[in-house]
């Protein structure tokens, strides 16, 4: 899918601002503190719902305004056109597709596919394990939809868990709530598997004649519960009932899939503790490339790429490379405030931004 325009009110330093582009994307150059990065993360607000920075709506308004809206045009790769309405006001937000009210902000997840590369994506290896949920989250959302309903309905879970065990309970209800916990989350654990499965293979075959190194990375689960992502729900019920005086005296549940993590491994060693800054950039670029292509492989839409600043840390040889594999499949946007990234990406549309909008 491509955006063909997007336009913008009150939404960070855009009071209000109408963006045209083609099917390739545009190189987005000015300097720092035009407004690069707000206008990536409203084409990323369509496609979610919230901000990718995880930055509160309210955070998103315009100094002094009361109300920002952004909408994006889009049109599917089979000619549809599609577009999407975001307002906020009074700590209310709205969403429209195709001029329709929409209640479900899941609902997008369904229709645009976008993904967002930053600097800071090396967090994801160094990072704390709330970083790394919050992003696999969503990218198993964006692979599975209805992962979004599951994970909702756990969390859920674990807040009724957690209010039974700060009052008098009886056995039986403690046996009730373990196995409704227990199958939410082995529901939660199916999907976070089968994505892992789908990435881990990814790794190993799609990029290796680019990037040799990319089939000796892999991600481990850890769950806090130390049981394989296939146990049953009559095991993680038993293994429950061993956590029981511990969990009773604390009031809360010591584990599931809202505690787990993952762990980026290179050759089999730690990349946390292992791998140079360059390894882990590579790593996670190239895990958002494999992102775009399992996106495209299982729901048949062609995300969209944004690289928000990433290429200033890489070598040339790197940055041909990424070039190379994206080579025009994907509509691409990126920010930069260095007008050498033109020679990479030749060909590309220039949107320059100056200091007001």
């Amino acid at each position: 899918m491509n955006l063909v325009n997007i336009e913008l009110e009150n939404f960070r330093n855009y009071r209000n601002s109408t963006y045209s582009v083609g099917p390739l994307g545009s190189l987005i150059i000015g300097p720092n503190g035009c407004g690069k990065t707000n206008l990536l993360e409203a084409i990323a607000y369509c496609s979610i719902g919230k901000s990718i920075h995880f930055h509160h709506d309210e955070e998103l308004l315009h100094f002094g305004e009361r109300f920002f809206r952004a909408q994006g045009s889009f049109i599917s790769d089979v000619g549809t056109p599609i577009k999407v309405a975001l307002g906020y006001a009074e700590q209310r937000k709205l969403l429209k597709i195709d001029d329709l009210p929409i209640r479900q902000l899941s609902t997008l997840f369904e229709i645009v596919k976008i993904i967002y590369c930053a600097p800071e994506d090396h967090l994801l290896i160094t990072g704390s394990p709330r970083f790394r949920r919050q992003y696999f989250d969503l990218a198993i959302a964006q692979l599975y939809p209805p992962y979004i309903t599951a994970l909702r309905h756990f969390l859920h879970m674990v807040q009724q868990r957690n209010a039974m065990l700060k009052k008098n309970y009886t056995k039986e209800e403690q046996i009730s709530w373990n196995t409704s916990f227990a199958t939410s989350l082995a529901e939660v654990w199916n999907y976070r598997n089968r994505y892992l499965t789908h990435i881990n293979t990814a790794f190993k075959e799609i990029f290796k004649d680019v990037f040799p190194t990319s089939a000796s990375i892999t991600i481990s689960y850890l769950p806090s519960l130390k049981m394989p992502l296939d146990s049953s729900i009559d095991d993680i019920v038993q293994y429950l009932s061993h956590l029981a005086e511990r969990e009773k005296l604390l009031q809360r549940s010591l584990v599931g899939a809202h505690l787990d993590d993952y762990e980026f491994r290179l050759e089999g060693k730690k990349m946390r503790s292992y791998a140079s800054q360059g390894q882990k950039r590579i790593a996670v670029i190239i895990l958002k490339l494999i992102q775009a292509h399992l996106i495209e492989k299982v729901t048949g839409i062609k995300p969209i790429l944004l690289f928000d600043d990433i290429f200033a840390e890489l070598d040339a040889f790197h940055s041909e490379a990424i070039r190379n594999c994206i080579n025009n499949h994907y509509q691409v946007f990126i920010a930069s405030p260095k007008e050498d990234i033109c020679l990479i990406w030749q060909g590309y549309p220039i949107l320059r931004l100056g200091e007001e909008h």
